[in-house]
């Protein structure tokens, strides 16, 4: 395991676990790093900053020794108030945080990339960088939406996640990837997937796939090893892998089962 990226757990794998929760199933199965969801995105996602769940994260972290790789989810939406994200922003960065992940919800270009760029700022007065995540069920929804939203807010801090779920719902490639600047590649999120379903499906079939019906690595169709060759060298990896086959074990044992899978897979 020494020549492999650094992996992590990411927190939408065991997202019912919340944030202890997911911290303790990272460290338990042997996981060197988590990430979090610490920007409330779902009614049933817990609020962390200014509740006692705050103190126990940063202690949690602190005593697992694990690195902390990303924070999410933070919705690039027409109203949002960037600086209302300043206390989960500095919590992301004291708890050793490299990047929070941008999923894009407005369709206002000049807006939106205005937003992002005010996002990127303050994200760089803690040392993180701030990843565009295009998906097709969003307002920004291949690669090449994404690529030009990173590139145009000319912010040394703004960068890429590629989920390979996304990428390949999306009609993205290896080779598409390949014509990236590498420096925008920053984070993968990994997972495999099962065959691309015939006709047209609709944002809420996306959406749940996403969410809930993802394959562990190696046990979908996706050229894994492909893919991930044309990443830069060393680019982490975040196992990002909800699966309908996992339903029913403690968080603990999807970690593991999921730990398992992807170093088989690497």
């Amino acid at each position: 395991m020494a020549d492999l990226p650094l992996v992590s757990l990411a927190a939408l794998t065991i997202l019912d676990a919340g944030p202890a929760g997911q911290i303790r199933a990272a460290a338990a199965a042997g996981f060197k790093s988590v990430g979090l969801r610490l920007n409330p995105l779902l009614a049933s996602d817990p609020q962390v900053t200014g509740t006692p769940l705050e103190a126990e994260v940063e202690a949690l972290m602190r005593e697992t020794g694990l690195q902390m790789l990303e924070a999410g989810v933070f919705p690039i939406k027409p109203d949002l108030e960037v600086e209302s994200l300043r206390p989960v922003i500095a919590l992301t960065a004291r708890i050793g945080g490299r990047f929070i992940v941008c999923p894009v919800e407005d369709a206002d270009v000049t807006r939106r990339l205005q937003t992002y760029r005010t996002l990127c700022d303050l994200c760089a007065a803690y040392g993180l960088a701030a990843l565009v995540e295009f998906n097709p069920y969003s307002a920004c929804r291949s690669l090449g939406e994404a690529r030009a939203m990173a590139l145009a807010a000319a912010r040394d801090n703004a960068a890429l996640v590629i989920d390979l779920l996304h990428l390949s719902r999306s009609g993205g490639t290896a080779d598409d990837l390949r014509k990236v600047e590498p420096h925008l590649l920053q984070l993968v999120h990994y997972c495999d997937a099962a065959p691309m379903p015939d006709g047209e499906r609709t944002q809420e079939e996306l959406r749940a796939e996403s969410r809930t019906a993802r394959r562990l690595p190696g046990e979908g169709v996706l050229p894994l090893k492909d893919l991930l060759s044309a990443f830069p060298k060393g680019t982490p990896v975040s196992v990002e892998s909800p699966s309908k086959s996992l339903v029913g074990l403690s968080a603990e044992e999807r970690a593991r089962k999921v730990f398992e899978a992807t170093f088989s897979s690497l």
